[in-house]
């Protein structure tokens, strides 16, 4: 990871209270700032993306799943589901 020098002016309270509750060094304080703004401004850009395109207007993303079983399943758990299931623990040891 490439690091870079900055120099800003920023919120001397806020600043403050950062040190308090996470201690560590003002750099540390700074990625993790712009860890979280990254992570808000790519899911703000994702939901934007969601309300222009929705799901339910593309044709190759709008279908209606198969109907399954009714959940919660209480019935008996079939034989080949049980075979499968011991046959992957043996391999997985």
């Amino acid at each position: 990871m490439t690091r870079v020098r900055i120099s800003t002016t920023v919120d001397g309270e806020r600043l403050e209270a950062c040190r308090r509750l996470a201690g560590g060094r003002d750099a540390r304080l700074i990625d993790r700032a712009l860890a979280l703004l990254l992570d808000t401004l790519e899911a703000d850009r994702e939901q934007a993306a969601l309300e222009a395109m929705p799901y339910h207007d593309d044709p190759d993303l709008s279908w209606e799943a198969p109907s399954g079983p009714v959940l919660p399943y209480s019935g008996e758990v079939p034989v080949d589901v049980k075979r499968l299931a011991a046959a992957r623990r043996r391999h997985a040891r």
